[in-house]
């Protein structure tokens, strides 16, 4: 190298030794933190008063619950720890057919209403809708008649 190369090649080695450190130092501050477990849509309101029916799960509870008339009926699921499908949804099964009545995303508590004119055991099926598989059935046992 001459002398003029020699001189151009420091200059560049020191400007790269200051703006390298810089480059890792900025990029580690735009990091993203640690995505912490929250739901996509708002907190629901309280449960009904009464719980009529449960089933308890390692995963989950799941809770029927129902006004003191017994006119109106809810599903409560509680979600224990994270689910390893990134989103269930709740179908709730009645003479052979399923309704979706919602979707449970992270733990939590989830309240979901449910229509007032069933006569049979109220049966719902869990779904994860990226594998396309039914993941658990909750069935109540008690018959129960809605008013109304």
């Amino acid at each position: 190298m001459i002398k003029k190369q020699r001189k151009r090649h420091l200059q560049t080695w020191s400007v790269l030794a200051v703006l390298i450190p810089a480059g890792i130092i900025s990029a580690w501050l735009v990091v993203p933190g640690a995505v912490t477990e929250r739901l996509l849509q708002p907190a629901p309101a309280t449960g009904l008063p009464i719980v009529t029916g449960s089933d308890e799960k390692n995963n989950y509870t799941a809770n029927l619950r129902s006004n003191n008339d017994r006119s109106q009926y809810q599903l409560e699921l509680i979600q224990k720890k994270a689910s390893t499908a990134p989103s269930l949804l709740i179908f709730q099964a009645a003479n052979g057919d399923s309704e979706l009545i919602g979707r449970v995303e992270t733990k939590g508590r989830y309240y979901f209403a449910l229509k007032p004119d069933s006569t049979k055991p109220y049966s719902f099926i869990l779904y994860d809708i990226f594998h396309k598989e039914v993941i658990d059935s909750i069935i109540f046992k008690t018959n129960l008649r809605i008013k109304g």
